[in-house]
């Protein structure tokens, strides 16, 4: 699918889907708890591929419109071949768990996962005891995993936080007491969020700097939880306020999300934003930004919408420190460079980040996904502020994480044609 954004000038209020994260997580810990009622979660590409797995797992599940019932698993006891798609969340949780069945299972995914690198992962369940192999000195999908997992002290340098995620998971289940220390990881806060999970579902982590202390013999118990709104998915609603209008931005309560740093950012780009952690209401209007100096370190998610900000500021914007970004569904730093250089923007790439020259004019023209629904859904923006609009390929990749994405854009009035309502020359 194509789809056409054009200049347009956008008003109104708006409700960001669930987090991703948070769904993914919560989803898990249902699939290991006795029963379980996940509220107000986020259907989408890649959480669906979560309750696939679940399923996979032994658990029941029954999906509602606004929540999912759970009977989980007392044990992980399964076998044979699952596909988790697109999905890197639910490939690295469900490694570690498989690590626990004495049977044989197959973890799959899409030309995109087989991609992705499980290394680090994947030796720390060597390590432990678990059987992982794959055809890759890299350890990518397909990956067969057969347990038995012990418990035990183990170091990793995670290039992706969800390793350890996956660890934390893991070693709960285990009969004794396990010692994680983490070398090196990015996207710290994705950590406070799993952290946040199991303490919600009676799961114990000491954590000390780097360092995970995790009792083992521990049964997870997750009653209820409400998946609170994405700030990830907020991050392009308020962008489009701050470029092209006012929007109100609700359900935006403070949580532990990383992506909640994209108020501070704007605002230090010189943008008008009014967040009432009270009511859960983010307010944005049209700002004249300025370029400014980001560590993504801990925001890899926010980097395209960042971008897209950037790409209209006065000045130099500096993305760094976000190498990690060239192992997500593709090479975001690659592809936030082709799409900005598409549209006539002045940008230079580096190893770990990118340095764009904003000059405010966008002229328009064809932007592509690459398959990654963080791309078309940031750079889609750009169509708001562009004097010939912009095109964006391969933009049903939305579905991954913001299904009624142009639709809520339409709703704000903004100008948003599939090219089967408008020949593909007016882009």
């Amino acid at each position: 699918m194509e789809v056409i954004v054009k200049k347009s000038e956008v008003e109104g209020e708006a409700t960001p889907p669930p987090s991703k994260s948070y769904t993914h997580r919560a989803f898990f810990a249902a699939a290991l708890s006795k029963k379980t009622i996940v509220e107000n979660p986020l259907y989408s590409g890649d959480t669906l591929s979560t309750l696939r797995a679940c399923e996979f797992l032994g658990a029941k599940v029954k999906k509602g419109e606004l929540s999912t019932d759970f009977e989980g698993v007392e044990e992980v006891n399964c076998e044979g071949y699952v596909n988790v798609e697109n999905s890197g969340t639910t490939l690295r949780i469900l490694l570690g768990l498989l690590a626990h069945s004495p049977w044989e299972s197959v973890a799959d995914g899409d030309e995109s996962l087989r991609k992705r690198p499980n290394k680090a992962l994947a030796l720390a369940l060597k390590k432990l005891g678990a059987d992982v192999k794959s055809d890759s000195p890299s350890y990518t999908a397909p990956i067969t995993v057969r347990g038995k997992i012990r418990s035990g002290d183990v170091e990793m340098r995670a290039e992706s936080s969800q390793f350890v995620t996956s660890l934390l998971y893991t070693l709960p289940l285990c009969d004794e007491d396990s010692v994680l220390k983490v070398v090196e990881v990015k996207s710290r806060p994705y950590l406070d969020i799993t952290i946040h999970v199991l303490k919600s579902a009676g799961i114990h982590v000491e954590v000390e700097k780097d360092s995970f202390f995790i009792p083992g013999d521990q049964s997870y118990r997750l009653r209820t939880f409400r998946v609170p709104s994405d700030f990830s998915s907020a991050s392009y609603l308020i962008a489009a306020g701050v470029l092209a209008g006012k929007v109100i931005v609700k359900e935006m309560y403070d949580t532990k999300q990383g992506d909640r740093r994209i108020v501070d950012i704007l605002r230090e780009m010189g943008g008008k934003v009014r967040w009432n952690k009270e009511s859960g209401t983010i307010e944005v209007e049209k700002s004249e930004l300025e370029g400014i100096e980001v560590d993504a370190s801990d925001v890899p998610d926010l980097v395209p919408t960042i971008a897209v900000l950037a790409a209209v500021a006065k000045g130099k914007t500096v993305i760094k420190n976000a190498e990690h970004l060239r192992i997500k569904e593709i090479d975001r730093i690659k592809g936030c460079c082709e799409n900005l250089k598409a549209l006539g923007v002045e940008v230079e790439e580096r190893r770990d980040g990118f340095t764009i020259l904003g000059s405010g004019k966008i002229e328009g023209g064809t932007v592509n996904s690459f398959g990654d629904h963080r791309m078309a859904l940031a750079f889609s923006l750009l169509g708001l502020v562009s004097k010939r609009g912009v095109r964006v390929k391969n933009a049903e990749v939305v579905s991954v994480s913001f299904p009624e994405y142009f639709d809520v854009l339409k709703s704000l009035g903004a100008r948003v044609l599939l090219t089967s309502e408008r020949p593909m020359h007016d882009a």
